[in-house]
Order: C-alpha cells, then sequence, then structure tokens
C-alpha cells in the first residue's frame, strides 16, 4: 500500500483533505479536516487520492531495519 498512518492525502472526487488514521489491507480510513460532513469515510481503493503530504522521513540509506547486522 502506498499509503501510511499520518499521510495528508487529497480525495480526487471532492477535493476535500484528510489524514489517514486507520490503514488495514483491504480498507482505510479519512478523517476530513474541512469540517463537512461526513467528518470521517472507509474507502477501500487508494486509487482514489492523491498523496499531499507524507511526514514519515525516508530510511537512511543503507539502512535495512528488517534485516540483522549479518545479512
Amino acid at each position: 500500500m502506498p499509503f501510511h498512518l499520518g499521510d495528508i492525502v487529497r480525495e480526487k472526487k471532492t477535493g476535500r483533505h484528510g489524514k489517514i488514521d486507520e490503514l488495514r489491507e483491504e480498507m482505510f480510513r479519512v478523517m476530513f479536516s474541512d469540517n463537512q460532513d461526513p467528518p470521517l469515510a472507509y474507502f477501500k481503493s487508494v486509487d482514489e487520492f492523491d498523496l499531499m503530504n507524507c511526514p514519515h522521513p525516508e530510511p537512511e540509506p543503507g539502512f535495512v531495519p528488517d534485516r540483522g547486522i549479518m545479512g
């Protein structure tokens, strides 16, 4: 899945901005920040959104956290 928890996204259909606050393999939830209804919504396809901001830093080059020192 190309998105992470906390990513700021824009729904393509409505232009609404929100933050991904729940992420599962089969769906994700977006909490919208525009004070309109509905304040949050569940979606099944990430194709409905554009990524606006990812607050997660890129891992350092050469650092592989899933592997031990010995490979």
